[in-house]
């Protein structure tokens, strides 16, 4: 972007960006990045951290994928994997573990 007294000039991509009201990233050098904000950690501090995220189920982990199921036959399974007291997604992985 040039800035010429009052008129500022804009690349392609950049008027373009500002039409569609986002940002154009561009990249940082890690010598850029400020770190000071950041406390330091001891290696004991660090053994009290937890892992977050989905836990390990079974003796496996699971693969994320996208399947069409039939609407009134995942109800179906919702409300069974409900009263089961399990994910229905936990639910659907037992009756295909049984099924192969």
């Amino acid at each position: 972007m040039k800035k010429k007294s009052n008129i500022v000039e804009l690349s392609l991509q950049e008027l373009q960006a500002r039409m569609k009201d986002i940002t154009i990233a561009r990249e940082v050098k890690d010598s850029e990045i400020d770190y000071s904000d950041i406390p330091k950690f001891s290696r004991k501090d660090l053994e009290k951290f937890v892992r977050t995220g989905r836990p390990l189920v079974g003796s496996s982990p699971r693969k994320a994928i996208s399947i069409r199921i039939e609407e009134d036959v995942l109800m179906k399974l919702k409300k069974k994997a409900k009263k089961q007291g399990v994910a229905y997604q936990s639910l659907i992985n037992e009756i295909l573990k049984k099924a192969v």
